[in-house]
């Protein structure tokens, strides 16, 4: 069920809104002492007309650098960084203008921009400043405490909260229906429906209302009564946004059909966010979900004709085309996403990897550079980019832009910061700067304990180089324990086991490698037949050399040693 039933602000989406919002914020200050910098302000507004978000920003920059107590111009320039889903930016910005001067509207935005980074911590406090400010809308506030508390892990709080909240308030359908979705959640399906049902009787136009009472029922094995109650809402409020919870009442009795139908009816409507939509999108790209891909494909294009002027419509269709194994077409999609918003990093992100897929690394490397000229010094964005060269064996272009991508990537996650250490190993040895190498995969196993391939390349060329082979051992263990049946790593196991003289459980490991790899390389082979001659197997080695020689091999060299093994019967370093 959704539990979409606060009302919702939304970053704004194109310029055309992004103006709105200016032409709101003119107005509010309309009937206050001029400032010296309004002309400079409406020529701002000109510039972002005109659709020239990177000059209108500096024209912000520069009139905060002769007047740095412009609240009102850092509050521009939180919305417009929220319009390039820069919420960081946006926080920094808005929090300049409520040092200056706390007013409502800057609360409220906060709020907002910390809700989209699901840090209710710091939501809420804002939240507690706007509801000591704001006496006109004290009962919305206080249902978006609720919220908060329940989102922020509180949930004992938030519902102690709800029933004070309850008691000196006047009834409302609205806070009840807050109130059931933590009741809901705690499994107290009998408090929601006493809560609701007398509600949803007298035919209430809160369409959540109904949602969450049919939720309740579902919950309590009456699915007659669940669809009953969604329908009586379908008819009662006029509310598509329903249609996607008959949907889930409908996938939940495995009538997927119907489920279909009805999903198809919600994405149709015009009267929906297109946020809902897009989140459902992004749930249904599990492989195991209920619907086909063909139906996935139906959604999406469905999606794309009601909201065309919406970059992240191309980009779900992108991600759905890509799923389905249209490369071609998923790169049309996300080429169409990236010249609608140039600042969206995710379809960027995507539309190299792609290009990357299907080998095209010099087109990688132009859509790189075209995205840093919108988000210069993104470390995503470098660090594709630096993954396109490597692919190109351009190892000092490579090592240019991923040393960039850490310098740029402080702010970043985690696992983003694990990548780039360990795309970095990879680069340095490479170069053979060895012991930088070996730092930077040990870093990126210290940031993500779950990077394998950092664990498995690490644990490999320590094997190539014989060199702390008890450190190569434990990286190449872990690696096949976090991804089992990867044949890859296998091999790698294999043959660090192989590095340390214990032939028999080599063979265990490598055996299993070639299960699961397919088709299987030149290497692999190779690396069964140095396990087997070292077993005594001869003749068995030779065939494997041999069928490794078939595969072709990366260099000459490589080719020369394994002739060499053929010919004399033996292993060759």
């Amino acid at each position: 069920m959704r539990l979409n039933f606060l009302d919702k602000r939304f970053f704004l989406s194109f310029i055309g809104l992004f103006l709105v919002a200016l032409g709101s914020l003119k107005a509010q200050s309309s009937d206050k002492k001029p400032k010296p910098y309004d002309a400079r302000f409406k020529n701002v507004q000109e510039i972002l007309k005109q659709g020239k978000i990177g000059p209108g920003m500096d024209s912000l920059d520069a009139i905060l650098a002769d007047y740095p107590q412009a609240d009102d111009i850092y509050f521009t320039k939180a919305i417009l960084l929220a319009q390039m889903r820069n919420q960081d930016g946006a926080i920094e910005a808005i929090k300049e203008a409520l040092n200056i001067q706390p007013k409502p509207e800057y609360l409220s935005f906060a709020v907002d921009a910390f809700k989209s980074k699901n840090d209710a911590d710091s939501a809420l406090i804002y939240l507690d400043k706007l509801i000591d400010q704001d006496d006109n809308n004290t009962a919305s506030l206080k249902r978006e405490r609720i919220m908060l508390l329940f989102n922020g892990g509180y949930k004992d709080v938030a519902l102690e909260y709800f029933y004070k909240t309850k008691e000196i308030a006047v009834a409302s359908d609205t806070l009840d229906m807050v109130g059931s979705v933590l009741l809901n959640d705690a499994g107290n399906y009998k408090a929601v429906i006493d809560l609701l049902k007398p509600w949803a009787d007298k035919g209430t136009s809160l369409a959540q209302v109904y949602g969450q009472l049919a939720q309740a029922y579902n919950l309590s094995k009456n699915s007659k009564l669940a669809l009953d109650y969604i329908n009586k809402g379908i008819q009662t409020t006029k509310e598509d946004f329903l249609y996607f919870d008959l949907a889930d009442l409908y996938r939940f009795d495995k009538k997927v059909k119907l489920s279909f139908d009805a999903l198809k009816q919600g994405f149709q409507s015009k009267k929906v966010d297109f946020a809902d939509k897009n989140r459902i999108i992004m749930t249904l790209l599990n492989p195991k979900g209920p619907y086909s891909k063909d139906q996935l494909l139906e959604l999406v294009n469905i999606l794309v004709e009601v909201h065309p002027r919406i970059a992240e419509s191309h980009m779900a269709k992108g991600q759905v085309l890509w799923l389905r194994d249209d490369k071609s077409a998923a790169q049309s999609s996300l080429a169409v996403a990236v010249s609608m918003n140039p600042y969206q990093i995710d379809a960027w992100r995507m539309l190299m990897s792609l290009d990357m897929d299907k080998g095209e690394f010099d087109q990688a490397i132009a859509h790189g550079g075209e995205a840093l000229h919108y988000v210069a010094n993104n470390a995503t964005i470098l660090y594709f980019t630096s993954m396109a060269y490597l692919m190109k064996k351009d190892m000092e272009n490579s090592r240019k832009f991923m040393e960039a991508a850490l310098n740029n990537a402080q702010d970043e996650s985690p696992f983003l910061q694990a990548n780039i250490y360990g795309g970095l190993g990879d680069i340095y040895n490479s170069l053979k700067m060895y012991k930088a190498s070996d730092a930077a995969y040990i870093e990126a196993i210290r940031l993500d304990s779950t990077n394998v391939t950092a664990m498995n390349n690490l644990a490999y060329y320590l094997s190539l180089r014989k060199e702390r082979l008890d450190d190569a051992t434990k990286y190449a263990a872990m690696a096949t324990k976090l991804q089992p049946n990867n044949g890859t790593f296998e091999d790698t196991y294999a043959w660090v086991l192989f590095a340390n003289g214990k032939y028999d459980d080599a063979l265990v490991w490598i055996q299993k490698a070639l299960k699961n790899t397919n088709p299987q390389t030149s290497v692999l082979l190779e690396h069964y037949g140095d396990i087997l001659i070292k077993l005594g197997k001869t003749t068995d080695a030779v065939k494997q050399w041999n069928l490794a020689l078939e595969k072709g091999t990366d260099t000459g060299e490589s080719k020369l040693k394994l002739k060499k093994k053929i010919e004399t019967k033996s292993y060759v370093e």
